[in-house]
């Protein structure tokens, strides 16, 4: 991994407090700006910066004093079954890259997702390898086969079969890998990697602070989307499989962060 542990930290407090105020939204629908330094324990600047963070990602509007809905967020979550039916196509080429990085009596991680579950229908047949994920359909699905699984433990995330919270990032804290698998629900230079479950987003980030190397598998429809949950900063992934037919702009971005990119 690439930041720092003072970095994460500092990441996952903003998070919770990010979660706090979306929370609050829902249940007022309207925001006024000067009670939330006193509910949030915080800042009134901490505040402003908080609301424009939350209205760049298109969760809110700011407003004269204070922040109201937007009509519809741009990432409600989806269930398992109804995200594997999205670019179906374009997954199964990514799955199958994927596949080819991983080496006889190497650990990894699979992270939830759709495309990380078609990866491990791939992996089934690879000798003397590792493992390790917290979602329950990847555990189910390398079953009968000869790769060792470990499965987290956590609170489950029912739409997904996701295992998350304190449980499964102490676990993971515990154990280290040679790769993490991640795919995320949006891509995006400014924001970062985000998943609309913050605290999938948490443990998600614990998997990259105990990974040696970690590759992002994303289709072309997660580009330029985004969520509540940040997970890390696009510059901490390592290598990025994709279909998305990058533009100058994108190749130099990932280029200048040293990313090695791949194509399927």
């Amino acid at each position: 991994m690439k930041s720092t542990k003072a970095e994460n930290h500092d990441v996952v407090f903003q998070e919770e407090r990010l979660e706090k105020i979306m929370t609050l939204l829902d249940k007022e629908n309207r925001l006024v700006t000067k009670e939330l330094p006193n509910i949030l324990n915080t800042t009134s600047v901490t505040i402003r910066k908080d609301l424009i963070i939350l209205e760049k990602r298109g969760l809110l509007k700011r407003t004269h004093g204070g922040a109201i809905k937007v009509k519809k967020q741009l990432y409600p979550g989806l269930a398992l079954n109804e995200k594997e039916k999205i670019n179906l196509e374009e997954k199964m080429r990514i799955a199958k890259k994927a596949a080819k990085l991983i080496s006889e009596g190497d650990t990894i991680i699979l992270d939830a997702g759709s495309t990380t579950s078609l990866l491990a229908k791939e992996i089934k047949n690879i000798q003397r390898i590792t493992v390790i994920t917290n979602a329950m359909n990847i555990a189910n699905e390398l079953t009968n086969t000869d790769v060792e699984v470990i499965l987290i433990g956590g609170s489950l995330l029912k739409k997904s079969f996701t295992l998350v919270g304190p449980l499964a990032d102490e676990t993971l804290r515990k154990i280290s890998a040679d790769k993490l698998f991640i795919g995320v629900d949006g891509i995006d230079f400014e924001i970062g990697l985000t998943t609309p479950n913050i605290n999938e987003a948490k443990t998600s980030r614990v998997m990259m602070e105990v990974a040696g190397e970690v590759i992002l598998v994303v289709d072309s429809s997660k580009f330029g989307r985004r969520s509540l949950g940040v997970i890390s900063k696009v510059k901490e992934i390592d290598k990025i499989i994709t279909t998305k037919k990058l533009s100058e702009a994108e190749q130099k971005k990932f280029a200048t962060d040293g990313i090695e990119v791949m194509m399927v």
